[in-house]
């Protein structure tokens, strides 16, 4: 059984049972975080960061103390090794493109559409235990998505919907029917603080009425994918 939890903002965690993976994870300078970062330093077999931006790299390093894998792409992995003390050793060296096979998950990496120091901006494809997942990070909307869809065909897309720096609810609606979740999509990157405040039922809305399930967690709670 997978599941998951969101920690506010664009962090996710995402159990498959044997292994647990964490997304964007900004928990210390996450005034919406339910959690303290304490709780999760070496918690993690994967660390997985879509882009260089504080809000996304977050305490990436510092849960990796003691154990884990950092999941990013080529340019930030090296930037993180040479600056901030992380063995290569710890890093899945990846950039856009297919599956990567990795401890029993398989792992992506894909287009966004934002910006970045360290390489390019990506959104993130987890899959295991039947349950595929794409985590878009900071995104604008793109036709591409079309063929994220076609090609993982993921059962969940978790999509920023905060506007401003990413889509808004309209926009990740319309990305929502590009993708075609088999499952459903689930709202990321809102709320945090005042720039990015939006009324999240209307992402639901707009997608119910093209027929695709909405996932609204509450912040913290465990939920069953």
């Amino acid at each position: 059984m997978v599941s998951l939890r969101w920690f506010g903002h664009a962090a996710v965690e995402l159990d498959f049972g044997n292994k647990k993976v964490i997304i964007d994870p900004l928990i210390k300078d996450n005034p919406k975080s339910p959690v303290k970062l304490e709780e999760l330093i070496g918690k993690y077999d994967i660390v997985a960061v879509t882009h260089d931006h504080y809000d996304h790299l977050g305490d990436a390093v510092e849960i990796l103390k003691g154990k884990g894998h950092f999941f990013a792409n080529f340019d930030l992995a090296v930037h993180v090794t040479q600056t901030m003390n992380l063995p290569m050793e710890k890093v899945i060296q990846a950039n856009v493109g297919g599956y990567i096979e990795f401890n029993g998950l398989k792992l992506a990496l894909t287009k966004a559409v934002h910006s970045s120091e360290h390489g390019d901006p990506t959104g993130v494809v987890v899959s295991g235990d039947g349950i595929t997942i794409y985590h878009a990070g900071d995104t604008g909307l793109f036709e591409d998505m079309k063929l994220i869809g076609q090609v993982f065909k993921p059962d969940y897309v978790l999509l920023p919907i905060g506007g401003r720096f990413t889509m808004d609810p309209e926009q990740a609606s319309m990305a929502v029917d590009m993708l075609k979740p088999k499952k459903a999509a689930i709202p990321i990157h809102y709320n945090t603080w005042p720039l990015i405040q939006v009324n999240e039922s209307q992402f639901a809305k707009l997608n119910e009425a093209k027929g695709y399930k909405t996932i609204m967690p509450k912040l913290g709670e465990k939920v069953q994918l």
